[in-house]
């Protein structure tokens, strides 16, 4: 009878996995809480970085480590993922400034300032760097929804939640002021914040520097929320 040759190597005896040849790639398989949230990232770097013109279904799946259809499991089309990462980016800068303007261990008027300083190391921090995210991904967004209905709503939408939080800022900080009033002042805000962006990023070395920038801001955001009618 022929004896059956068990080989029992040190990585089974310790429950570590085989070497495998460097060229083969694991990918741990991930369920919808986790692989959507990781698609959205990958997602919105992409499109900052390549632009609308270099964006893809594929160049996304790429960016995680994930095959195409895997990805159009979750994403249909190259429309649905675009406009989720939309709606993503969006969302992340209306939380991230609700927590800012709602933080009540803070005055109005110190919440106001920690919106700005928020507005200016993350957005504008880079804004003159020919590799600038957020800013890329903003005026690229913009732009796009000069063309496309779906994307211009999505635009629309966001920027209204955005300039939300400055007009109820702005009724925190001088409560006198009419509905109306405080809804004119936010816009004039929200309004000055794109203008930022595209200021910075489309005027290279004749930008003045960025911390007066940054200290101006303030003076003209605080008398704006400050003054009386």
């Amino acid at each position: 009878m022929k004896t059956m040759a068990i080989k029992i190597t040190s990585a089974d005896i310790l429950g570590k996995e085989r070497d495998k040849p460097a060229d083969t790639k694991v990918r741990l398989r991930g369920n919808k809480a986790s692989r959507i949230p990781e698609i959205l990232e990958a997602s919105i770097e992409v499109f900052a970085s390549e632009g609308y013109a270099g964006y893809s279904a594929n160049r996304v799946a790429q960016a995680v480590g994930i095959r195409l259809s895997t990805l159009q499991h979750y994403f249909g089309t190259r429309e649905q993922l675009l406009h989720a990462t939309i709606r993503e980016s969006y969302s992340r800068y209306i939380e991230r400034y609700s927590k800012l303007s709602e933080n009540k261990l803070r005055t109005p008027e110190a919440r106001l300032d920690a919106l700005i300083d928020d507005f200016f190391d993350d957005v504008l921090v880079d804004a003159t760097q020919p590799k600038s995210s957020v800013a890329a991904f903003c005026l690229d967004i913009w732009t796009l929804a000069e063309r496309d209905k779906g994307v211009s709503e999505l635009v629309v939408e966001g920027n209204k939640q955005l300039c939300q939080i400055w007009i109820d800022l702005i009724a925190a900080i001088n409560p006198t002021l009419s509905a109306a009033e405080c809804t004119m002042r936010g816009t004039l805000i929200m309004a000055h914040v794109q203008g930022l962006i595209v200021f910075c990023r489309r005027s290279g070395p004749s930008v003045p520097e960025r911390e007066a920038l940054r200290r101006a801001t303030k003076g003209v955001w605080r008398a704006l929320s400050n003054a009386s009618t």
